[in-house]
């Protein structure tokens, strides 16, 4: 049995390059560059990312602000990445600076759905022929949700197009060119691997019917931040990382006369000692942690979570404050928010670690003109949330399966209302009132929440129609800032 191919695989790394959760300046057993010592990359192995690199960590953010996407492909090109594909997060900061990381970028990228306006692929597949003679196919692909989330402005002139049909094609026309086929689709399944039973159906993820319907050798996952160990299904060899770095893919492939066998193990950072070594990049990474512990203001008192279950049944001091926030930046009536799957709080003394910690979403506020109908449906959504189990509330496994989704439970303030757990779904909410006053299906209100939310993601779909009244331009981050900022409390 003669080893012909290494595939190391990553994803979902939100620009946590370094050995920091943020929380603090004290170094960890994660981010890329812990992991990617070892990658021990040599000439018959891939090196491959499947997307969501330019968003979602403080350094990312700093980037930004600094209109560097430069610096992070420094960072990947000093990894070794052979190939990446597109994750959805990549176009929050508009397609020019996603472009000018590409531009900087020693990879190749791949994303078959992604299209100009002159209806041509713009980053279609690749076939590596590796040092020993194996050819390798690569076809990218992003979810094609990504319309309905991003600003359309971030996607001037791209076109994210089906999914399914974008990839088909390309597999037809390189499955007899290669000895072994890969997809790397950021999106992930929408069924349990193990039962193959539906577990949504909403098109955001077609993992499971790309391993049915097409013959691809492997499929290489991310978007959902579940890890996968290496399994078939359907005959098709998949995978999934953690997020933030936590974990990579070592996946081997040989070939015994005509036959390919494929193994895999995931390898967590936190199973990597810490070595002592110099970190390239070192500068720019002290810059940002000098820059998070500027002061931002000081609050009368700490604003720290509870558990996310604790939090939506009791309520939350610090989605109050965050909504509070809100409200007075718009003029809405209502706002709602929602919080991260991790989330840190203020303390007394907010520095900007805190808060870019606590609202880590590139998310703008908008409000809209709602109808009481509106309201309530939405209400209605957010109460889906609650399950009950052995006679105590939980967390539906809706919101647990196939990936974990607190940021898709709401906060409200500006409304009051009864909550009945145990009801069926759509049933749960009465007792609505605004301003102390009962709504009607046909009354109008302004609400403001964040652009995501706005699109009508996730379930949200009441919200698609409704009539925009205002769009910041402000992300809502610096507009919490600005709020915090402008507290005159002194440090006690």
């Amino acid at each position: 049995m003669k080893q012909v191919l290494r595939i190391i695989f990553t994803s979902d790394v939100h620009g946590y390059f370094f050995p920091t959760d943020y929380n603090d300046r004290n170094e960890k057993p994660m981010g890329l560059f812990h992991i990617a010592s070892k990658f021990n990359k040599d000439e018959n192995t891939l090196i491959i990312d499947g997307g969501d690199t330019l968003q979602g960590s403080p350094f990312t953010y700093y980037c930004k602000l600094k209109d560097k996407p430069e610096i992070i492909s420094k960072i990947m090109n000093e990894v070794g990445y052979d190939i990446i594909t597109i994750g959805n997060h990549d176009f929050n900061y508009g397609y020019s600076y996603f472009e000018r990381y590409l531009n900087s970028l020693d990879a190749d990228c791949v994303c078959q759905n992604c299209f100009d306006s002159q209806n041509k692929v713009l980053f279609p597949y690749k076939i590596f022929t590796m040092k020993n003679g194996f050819k390798v196919g690569v076809v990218g692909c992003i979810t094609e949700f990504v319309n309905f989330w991003e600003r359309k402005e971030n996607l001037n002139g791209i076109y994210i197009k089906n999914v399914f049909d974008s990839v088909k094609q390309a597999y037809m026309e390189i499955k007899d060119k290669v000895d072994v086929s890969i997809c790397v689709y950021h999106g992930g399944f929408e069924c349990d691997l193990n039962s193959g039973e539906t577990l949504e159906t909403s098109g955001e993820n077609i993992g499971g019917k790309i391993c049915r319907e097409l013959g691809f050798d492997i499929l290489l996952t991310g978007h959902q931040h579940v890890g996968i160990e290496g399994k078939y299904f359907y005959g098709t060899y998949v995978v999934q990382n953690l997020f933030n770095s936590l974990s990579f893919q070592e996946i081997n492939i040989f070939k015994e006369d005509d036959e390919k066998i494929i193994n895999s193990k995931m390898i967590l950072s936190k199973d990597i000692e810490i070595e002592d070594r110099e970190l390239p990049f070192r500068d720019e990474e002290d810059s940002v942690q000098n820059w998070l512990d500027n002061v931002v203001g000081y609050l009368d008192k700490e604003l720290f979570p509870k558990s996310h279950l604790e939090m939506a049944v009791n309520g939350s001091e610090l989605a109050d404050f965050i909504n509070k926030i809100q409200i007075e930046f718009s003029r809405a009536d209502i706002s709602c928010t929602s919080f991260a799957n991790k989330v840190t709080g203020f303390p007394k003394e907010v520095r900007i670690r805190d808060v870019l910690l606590t609202y880590p979403f590139p998310n703008t506020l908008v409000v809209l003109e709602i109808t009481g109908k509106n309201l309530k449906d939405a209400l209605e959504r957010m109460a889906e949330y609650f399950d009950i189990k052995d006679g105590n509330i939980c967390i539906s496994e809706r919101f647990l399966k196939p990936k974990i989704e607190h940021y898709n439970f709401d906060y409200f303030l500006g409304v009051e209302y009864d909550i009945s757990y145990e009801k069926n779904i759509g049933e749960r909410i009465s007792n609505i009132k605004v301003n102390g006053n009962p709504i009607e299906n046909s009354q109008i209100y302004k609400i403001c929440m964040n652009s995501y939310r706005a699109s009508g993601a996730c379930g949200y779909d009441m919200y698609k129609n409704c009539k925009v009244i205002e769009k910041s331009k402000e992300e809502i981050f610096e507009i919490i800032v600005s709020y915090i900022e402008k507290l005159k409390h002194k440090k006690s």
